[in-house]
C-alpha cells in the first residue's frame, strides 16, 4: 500500500480535500482518500506541494498527424487547414512511425491515460497495441461524392475490423457535417447501432455559411472542386439538421468536438433532442487554426457535460490535456482548476464508458498525478504534471 498526502488532492467525484491522503494499492488501485493522518507508522507517507488528481482522458486526438508539426501555419482558417492537409500529410518527410511513437510516449508522460483517436487508416495500430494508455479508435470517414459512399464504408469497416482484431476498441464515425454526403452519413449510422459517435462539429464560422445560405470559405472550396452544393445540401438546414437529427436516436452517445461557433440555439438544438450529448474542446488547435475559442461561460450556463482533448500535432504544439487547462484557464480565470479537471478527467472517463478511469473512487484505477507549480487551487504558466502512478 502507498499513502500519497498533497496541498490538495481532488478526488472529482467529492469535493477538493486540503492537506489530504490517498491511499492506494501497490498497483495503483484506490483504496480511500481523506484529510485524516494515518494512525500507523507501518507506511511511509509520500508528501507532496501541489494538486493530486486522477489521469487524464484526451477525449480527441489524431495520432496518425504526428509527424506533421510545425507544417501548418497558423491563424490560417479551418477552410484552408483542411484543404491543405491531404498533400501535406503524404508530402511530409518525416517518420510517421517514428513520429506516432513520440507523441503516444509523451502524452503517456504527461498524465494521460486514455485517448479517443480520431484514425484513418490502421498506420497506428502497432503504437495502440504495445502503449501504457487505453485507446478507443475513431474509424473517421468523408466524402462527399455519393456514388463512393459504398466503397468508403466498405474501406471503413474493414479498418474497425482490423483494429478489433488485435482486441483495440474502435468504431465507425462520420468526419464533419460539411464532409459528408447525405448517402455516406446514412451508411455510417446504420452500422454504428450501439457504439459510441463523434464528430467534428461547428469548428468554423464558414459551416454555418455553408449550411445556411451555401456561401463562405467552405462553399468556394467545394465548389472550386467541381461539387455540385445545390444538388446535395437542402437551403435553410443547419449542421445538426443536416446530419445528425434525422438520423441518430435521441438516446445516442455523441461527443462533439470543437464547436467553437456554436450559439445558445444551437446548443440548445442538440441537448433538447440528445440525452446524451457531450462538448469537446480543443482550445489550443482552436486558437492555433482560428484564432478563437469557445464560448465556455455558455457551455457552462447550459451545464453541458465537457470533455477535454488534444487535437493533433498538425494544429497544436503538444499532446498535453494540462497546456489545455492551463489556456482555458488563463482566458477564464473563474473557471476553478476542480471544475477542469472534472473536464479533463470525470467527463472523458464517463463518455468512454471507461467506468474505473476518471476520479479517485474507491475500486478505481485512475492513474495518480501531481500538479506542481501551482498557487492554492490555481494554475499558473509554471504548473507542470508528474505521474506518480
Amino acid at each position: 500500500m502507498r499513502i500519497i498526502q498533497a496541498s490538495y488532492i481532488l478526488p472529482l467525484n467529492t469535493a477538493p480535500i486540503k492537506n489530504g491522503y490517498l491511499y492506494i494499492e501497490d498497483d495503483g488501485t484506490v483504496i480511500h482518500v481523506n484529510d485524516v493522518a494515518p494512525i500507523t507508522n507501518q507506511f511511509e507517507v509520500e508528501v507532496y506541494e501541489g494538486i493530486v488528481c486522477p489521469g487524464f482522458v484526451n477525449s480527441h486526438c489524431h495520432l496518425e498527424l504526428s509527424h506533421m508539426k510545425g507544417l501548418m501555419p497558423t491563424g490560417s482558417g479551418l477552410p484552408k487547414f483542411v484543404s491543405q492537409i491531404p498533400k501535406l500529410r503524404q508530402t511530409s518527410k518525416v517518420d510517421k512511425l517514428k513520429s506516432m511513437k513520440e507523441a503516444d510516449q509523451n502524452m503517456y508522460k504527461s498524465g494521460i491515460v486514455a485517448v479517443g483517436d480520431i484514425s484513418n487508416t490502421t498506420e497506428s495500430l502497432s503504437i495502440k497495441k504495445n502503449s501504457a494508455m487505453r485507446y478507443h479508435s475513431f474509424v473517421e470517414l468523408f466524402g462527399l461524392d455519393k456514388n463512393k459512399a459504398e466503397d468508403l464504408l466498405r474501406e471503413g469497416l474493414k479498418t474497425v475490423e482490423e483494429y478489433r482484431s488485435f482486441n483495440l476498441s474502435a468504431c465507425l464515425v462520420p468526419h464533419a457535417p460539411y464532409s459528408l454526403s447525405p448517402q455516406l452519413l446514412e451508411k455510417i449510422y446504420s452500422n454504428s447501432d450501439d457504439q459510441l459517435l463523434t464528430i467534428h462539429y461547428q469548428e468554423t464560422a464558414s459551416e454555418k455559411e455553408l449550411f445556411l445560405d451555401s456561401k463562405g470559405d467552405l462553399a468556394e472550396l467545394f465548389i472550386a472542386k467541381g461539387l455540385d452544393l445545390s444538388s446535395q445540401l437542402k437551403s435553410g438546414l443547419n449542421s445538426a439538421q443536416y446530419a445528425l437529427l434525422p438520423y441518430l436516436a435521441k438516446k445516442q452517445k455523441l461527443l462533439l468536438v470543437h464547436n467553437t461557433f456554436s450559439d445558445r440555439t444551437d446548443i440548445e438544438e442538440i441537448e433538447t433532442y440528445f440525452s446524451q450529448a457531450y462538448w469537446c474542446t480543443c482550445p489550443k488547435a482552436n486558437w492555433y487554426i482560428e484564432k478563437q475559442l469557445p464560448n465556455y461561460n455558455l457551455w457552462r450556463e447550459k451545464n453541458l457535460k465537457i470533455t477535454i482533448g488534444t487535437d493533433s500535432l498538425a494544429s497544436n504544439n503538444s499532446l498535453c490535456v494540462l497546456e489545455e487547462i492551463k489556456m482555458i484557464q488563463k482566458n477564464f480565470p473563474h473557471i476553478s482548476t476542480n471544475e477542469l479537471l472534472i473536464w479533463a478527467c470525470k467527463n472523458g472517463a464517463e463518455f468512454f464508458n471507461y467506468d474505473k478511469l476518471g476520479s479517485f473512487k474507491s475500486g478505481f484505477k485512475p492513474g495518480v498525478l501531481l500538479i506542481e507549480n501551482v498557487i492554492g487551487l490555481q494554475l499558473t504558466e509554471k504548473s507542470r504534471v508528474t505521474v506518480l502512478v
